[in-house]
């Protein structure tokens, strides 16, 4: 094939991706790969940004949220090399949503407004209305309501002036329906029935095709209150009838999740469980652990009701293993980062309250309480000082994220507290590391992140090398352990000159993939690669 073919073929697959994005993930994972592969072969950054996040967008549709970011990831580097800014900002939107589901509001808090801040640096409108969408349902999950209606609203301001008024009738739903369940919340009924006529008189004449699963949720939920219980009833039974289509199910967990709790309150139990079987296999093989916990609440809750002892026992077991991180920690984590941001957001209209609440929040939660290590708050502000001066003085950057290999067999098996002992061990040998180039920090549960500033990859390398040594010196025995039976740890790093519009997350992405490489391969091992994930090879010193 002469290379002006080639090139037409190719841009006749990227054409079909496009319009085939949404109805036919099949079609657009086999083009999405015949495009890497040429992209691949050409070294066509435009084309790799271009594979990865369609591919990503796609896995993401059929609930396959571990293959879905780990093409984000990939893509993020490339679509900002070739200044791709939408595609950039809407692969922002999409990691978000995937830390919404984690659990992890503050990451996707920090990525919602990259998201943003990308659409405003390179004037683009396309998805600010998403964006802000999620933005303040980020904020009503956390009940900070009046937030997240100053979010809805401008979402609604968006797509308000268009020319076509039912033009973008999809967003004008989500914004109709998150306003109706906000209320709802604030036990103002009555305007709660406002937004639900809004719903069925200006948007549901346009449905066509459309599965709106979220809206019949929140009508049930009202109908209840507002003991319209035929209505109610009817909604549960087209809720459970559509859950038989190709839905995005983690895109519908929180309202399934309310439907459920619904089900609970008037002992519809086969609606219960109709729900429950359909969510469990999916949140477990995304590894959601954080939705698969709240699933087992709902367990416990019936098990509970129904004096089924034996089941609720061995639920209550599983919820306390899937229970690594204690519920008011990550409450705080929450509530901090949001008043946070919500203040950097308004910063110019009280900059002295920001001060001031940065001041209280900085002397709070600057310091994990296990390890004396920084936490995610202060490594999440070194983390954004340092890559500035590393891209002003074109200075190497390394980022290193380690675990403790099969710490849940440790756990699980020596105990809860023998696991805090290990991992206050490991920590204070990190600590020792820590110097005017090197930064430390607890990740989370067993997970540690160094950063290494201006220093080659061999120097980072020998470190990291040299802290894999001295943790088996410790000689903290594991029986448990399929690389020793001793404490080992698996390291991934990212090393490279970081370049203006490199973001935190390009690096941790790259490397959090080296550490599962090196997971994979056989742990206690060490993977090195640069930010767009071509592994660096280093010779042990």
């Amino acid at each position: 094939m002469g290379a002006c073919k080639e090139h037409d073929q190719v841009e006749a697959w990227v054409q079909e991706v496009l319009d085939n994005r949404i109805r036919n993930t099949e079609l657009v994972l086999d083009r999405c790969s015949k495009i890497e592969a040429y992209a691949l072969e050409k070294e066509d950054g435009r084309l790799l940004g271009l594979a990865y996040f369609y591919r990503g967008e796609s896995y993401y549709l059929l609930n396959k949220i571990e293959e879905m970011f780990q093409n984000i990831a990939k893509a993020v580097g490339y679509l900002s090399q070739s200044e791709q800014w939408e595609l950039l900002a809407r692969s922002y939107n999409l990691m978000a949503i995937t830390f919404i589901s984690r659990g992890n509001a503050p990451v996707a808090m920090d990525y919602y407004l990259a998201g943003l801040n990308c659409c405003k640096e390179h004037n683009i409108t396309s998805i600010t209305c998403s964006i802000h969408i999620n933005l303040g349902y980020l904020y009503m999950q956390n009940g900070v309501y009046h937030e997240a209606q100053h979010y809805f609203e401008q979402a609604y301001e968006e797509i308000y002036g268009k020319e076509e008024k039912n033009d973008d009738i999809e967003h004008r739903v989500m914004i109709y329906n998150n306003l109706a369940v906000c209320y709802m919340r604030r036990k103002d009924f009555e305007k709660t029935e406002e937004y639900i006529e809004k719903i069925q008189t200006e948007c549901e004449p346009y449905f066509k095709d459309i599965d709106y699963v979220y809206v019949d949720c929140t009508k049930a939920r009202y109908y209840q209150i507002a003991e319209k219980y035929e209505l109610r009833d009817a909604c549960m039974e087209n809720i459970q009838r559509r859950l038989d289509k190709k839905l995005p199910m983690l895109d519908l967990f929180d309202d399934l999740y309310g439907l459920c709790e619904l089900a609970l309150e008037i002992k519809r139990y086969d609606v219960l469980w109709d729900v429950i079987n359909r969510l469990d296999p999916i949140v477990q093989s995304a590894r959601m652990y954080n939705l698969e916990r709240n699933l087992l609440t709902l367990k416990l809750k019936y098990y509970n009701e129904t004096g089924k002892r034996q089941e609720y026992l061995e639920a209550a077991a599983h919820f306390y293993e899937l229970y690594t991180i204690t519920e008011d920690e990550n409450q705080n984590m929450v509530s901090n980062m949001l008043y946070v941001r919500t203040a950097l957001e308004h910063a110019n209209e009280s900059r002295k309250k920001m001060e001031a609440v940065n001041a209280i929040l900085m002397e709070k939660s600057e310091t994990d309480p296990l390890t004396g290590l920084a936490n995610r708050y202060r490594l999440t502000e070194y983390f954004r000082s340092i890559l500035e001066t590393c891209v002003e003085d074109q200075t190497p950057l390394s980022v290193e994220i380690l675990d403790i290999d099969y710490f849940k067999e440790y756990n699980d098996n020596y105990g809860h507290q023998a696991g805090d002992d290990c991992i206050a061990a490991v920590a204070g040998l990190i600590k020792k590391l820590q110097s005017d180039q090197v930064f430390c920090a607890r990740y989370g549960g067993d997970e540690f992140i160094i950063i290494y500033s201006g220093i080659s990859a061999a120097e980072a390398y020998e470190k990291a090398e040299q802290l894999r040594k001295d943790i088996i010196d410790l000689q903290i025995e594991h029986a448990y352990s399929k690389a020793l039976p001793l404490v080992t740890i698996s390291q991934g790093i990212c090393h490279d000159i970081p370049r203006k519009g490199n973001k935190s997350w390009d690096f941790l992405h790259t490397a959090d993939n080296m550490l599962y490489r090196a997971k994979k391969k056989e742990r206690n091992t060490i993977f090195v690669g640069d930010i767009y994930e071509k592994e660096i090879e280093v010779k042990e010193p």
